[in-house]
């Protein structure tokens, strides 16, 4: 029963030892890698917005849309 332990024993580690030393090689988290530009992009377009409102303004201003004169 001995020998047959042993033999099994070391099919096993025949086996599982290049599985698992290719498991613990592997870094694949499944996380993507890099930057993403998610959060600056939502930041420049959310700045953004205010300035082109005021620009937008500025525009009506020098058109004289924004007097208080009745037409």
């Amino acid at each position: 029963m001995r020998r047959l332990l042993t033999s099994l024993t070391a099919v096993a580690l025949t086996l599982a030892l290049p599985v698992a030393a290719y498991a613990a090689g592997t870094t694949d988290t499944g996380k993507p890698t890099g930057h993403d530009w998610t959060l600056d992009s939502i930041f420049v377009i959310a700045l953004s917005i205010p300035l082109i409102l005021g620009l937008l303004t500025l525009i009506d201003i020098a058109r004289g849309k924004h007097t208080q004169r009745d037409h």
